[in-house]
């Protein structure tokens, strides 16, 4: 089958790459150093030959903005590189008092002792320093090995081919050599697939994606945040049962969750995100959004499986239709909610994942002393977002029912119920909420859509015409301690109602004052 998920545009890629201002001082003194380093040596080990690699390359060729330099060494680690780098630097300093021919004092001056990566293998020495107020990776080039039951590989130092082969993609292997000033392709298919928006892997991608499940998911990734296509064995080699089970086992769920949330926030928003879901429906990766490491009852989980293996990304077709629908049509005052690319990053998360994880919103688990509904599991543990999130999640889909209630009732509402029913238990979420829910009531009406927009519209234009929108924020105007003086009463159960009823009052009376409050509580009897 021809994969449908391609860009209707494909970035042009431009012959040679265009070093900025900074980006030419950092290069012009990298140079600077090598040269002087070569100069001294005659074994030609020794010599060294530094290449940007991967990413920047990559948007550089593309004319896009790149601030993320990995700097590739050959013969040398990137420890070894970066001290030698210091020393000549301060060496520099001590003769003219100034930081190399091509520098700023002040932007050099953030040279500073190099830490290790603890996360990457003990045999990759990575380090970072600041030049010219930019981050510079610089690592030795590699070789890596792989066993079957780990995607964290041996590495040795390897050649420029034998890096770029390594690599998860063609158009990813692309090196800028600093000596030449001209791109490298060594896999001789790199700028070909970058000019025609393909990813493929450089080597078999059977035994890429064996030796690194994650892999599929950076080049779904990819696809969506650039509106690349896969090709076509590429992605089959994505289908096979044994690189989603090395996918299940090989793989934290901490780094399949960093791989998510990349796509959750996509640059494309709305069209690249919906691309990543839609790669990640056709090449059957459940357990993407999966219940993780969740240490579920054996019985129950024997009890839910059929339900819980059912493909819960089913809605994805039709969110791509009516939430596009929704972007396109004048009648809709969602601009402001739609527009979540302007908003954290969060908040496109939980969009998503309460679309995805809507199949589950009435289900929950019981796990050690407390219940609680699979969609949060599956946010905190399976793709290992923030406990807040996890909540927002959860909240959104087990209210799906009762909001779908409300909104068909709005008109008989007074102004403290349309807060307590819409906006107070979201908080500063209820309109993602309300976006949410007008989704998924289109993908089962798809007839009536126009219809059913309309009608959460309503509740937005009604919520910001009664001024409600904040009034999450809204203090009541009598605390606890001065009820209890006011009433001479110790605190009790009596005081939580009584405040809900207050609360309810004051949003009903707006511009109400405390001492109108204190007549109001007058008239309640309390027991």
């Amino acid at each position: 089958m021809n994969n449908p998920y391609t860009s209707k545009h494909v970035p042009g890629v431009i012959p040679d790459i265009q070093l900025d201002k900074t980006e030419s001082q950092v290069v012009n003194l990298l140079k600077s150093y090598t040269q002087a380093h070569n100069s001294q040596t005659e074994d030609p080990n020794d010599r060294i030959t530094l290449r940007i690699t991967g990413g920047w390359v990559r948007d550089k060729l593309l004319n896009q903005p790149s601030h993320d330099i990995d700097i590739g060494i050959d013969n040398c680690s990137g420890e070894s590189f970066v001290n030698g780098l210091k020393q000549w630097l301060d060496a520099k300093s001590d003769v003219d008092g100034r930081r190399g021919d091509d520098g700023d004092a002040e932007k050099i001056n953030s040279i500073h002792k190099i830490k290790k990566n603890p996360d990457k293998s003990k045999h990759l020495e990575t380090c970072t320093t600041k030049l010219f107020g930019l981050d510079i990776d610089f690592v030795n080039l590699r070789s890596e090995l792989y066993t079957e039951d780990s995607r964290i590989p041996t590495i040795t130092t390897g050649t420029p081919d034998e890096d770029a082969h390594r690599r998860d993609a063609t158009l990813n292997a692309l090196f800028f050599n600093l000596e030449t000033m001209k791109v490298e392709d060594y896999t001789k298919k790199g700028l070909e697939d970058l000019s025609k928006g393909i990813l493929r892997t450089p080597l078999e991608p059977t035994k890429t994606f064996l030796d690194d499940p994650l892999r599929c998911l950076r080049l779904i990734r990819f696809a969506s945040n650039y509106g690349f296509k896969i090709e076509q064995a590429t992605l089959d080699a994505m289908k096979r049962d044994d690189i989603h089970k090395a996918l299940e086992t090989k793989i934290s769920r901490e780094r399949i969750g960093v791989e998510v949330k990349k796509m959750l926030v996509n640059k494309r928003w709305v069209y690249g995100t919906l691309d990543a879901l839609a790669l990640i429906r056709e090449v059957n990766f459940p357990n993407v959004f999966g219940l993780g490491d969740t240490k579920v009852p054996d019985e129950w989980l024997s009890n839910n499986k059929k339900r819980l293996t059912s493909d819960i990304s089913q809605n994805i077709d039709s969110l791509n239709k009516y939430l596009i629908d929704i972007i396109d049509s004048n009648i809709m005052n969602f601009s402001k909610v739609i527009d979540i690319q302007d908003s954290s990053d969060n908040d496109k998360i939980l969009f998503y994942s309460s679309i995805i994880l809507n199949h589950w919103r009435d289900m929950k688990v019981k796990v050690g002393k407390r219940d609680n509904y699979v969609s949060f599991f599956c946010v905190l543990n399976g793709i290992k977002m923030p406990l807040k999130l996890a909540d927002n999640v959860a909240l959104v889909t087990s209210q799906i029912e009762r909001i779908r209630t409300d909104v068909g009732g709005i008109r008989g509402f007074t102004r403290s119920e349309i807060a307590r029913r819409f906006v107070l238990p979201f908080q500063d979420k209820w309109e993602i909420n309300l976006l949410i829910n007008s989704c998924l009531e289109c993908f089962e009406a798809p007839d009536q859509s126009t219809t059913i927009l309309n009608r959460y519209e309503g509740v937005i234009k009604t919520v910001y015409d009664l001024k409600l929108e904040e009034s999450f924020k809204e203090q009541i105007l009598l605390n606890g301690k001065e009820l209890m003086k006011i009433i001479n009463k110790k605190p009790g159960p009596w005081l939580k109602p009584l405040n809900e009823r207050l609360f309810q009052w004051q949003l009903d009376h707006p511009g109400a004052t405390r001492e109108d409050m204190v007549d109001y509580l007058s008239t309640i009897p309390i027991e």
